[in-house]
């Protein structure tokens, strides 16, 4: 009788991740996005009337409440990204919800100074931009890394 055994070994190097210092990486990108939108979840939800910087919404107990669920919508999103980095399967879907919510506040702010008349120059529009932009690159640095360091071992 002839016994078939398959390359263990080479199996084992196929699916071994490459680089494995680049999750800790990983993670480390996606903690201050997570850390903000907490903060900004529970600005929302505790205290709505006073939750926008300079303006302060009207006692209309619907307002309010509508304020409110905008702060379980960031929780909601902080919460995804806290559970990809916990996980090496999900760092990159934890990159590429940061880059889709950075990229679209992005876009949005961008139309919010053409359509609006406000500039980067005015309040802390200049720090909003820019932090939002470093975390952008950042985690779209970090989905490269992933993306690169999950690609399967050639076979020599």
């Amino acid at each position: 009788m002839t016994a078939i055994t398959p390359n263990a070994s080479a199996t084992v190097i196929a699916n071994e991740p490459r680089w494995p210092f680049t999750a800790w990486m990983s993670r480390f990108f996606m903690v201050p996005p997570v850390l903000i939108l907490t903060l900004i979840s529970f600005r929302f939800i505790t205290n709505p009337a006073h939750s926008i910087a300079g303006k302060v919404l009207s006692a209309e107990p619907e307002a309010i409440t509508d304020t409110r669920v905008i702060g379980a919508l960031s929780l909601t999103i902080a919460m995804v990204v806290l559970s990809a980095i916990f996980s090496n399967s999900l760092l990159r879907l934890g990159h590429a919800v940061i880059i889709l919510v950075m990229g679209l506040v992005l876009a949005v702010r961008l139309y919010g100074f053409a359509a609006d008349g406000t500039s980067i120059a005015m309040g802390n529009e200049t720090r909003k931009t820019v932090g939002e932009i470093v975390f952008l690159l950042l985690n779209a640095i970090g989905l490269i890394v992933q993306t690169k360091r999950l690609k399967p071992l050639a076979s020599h």
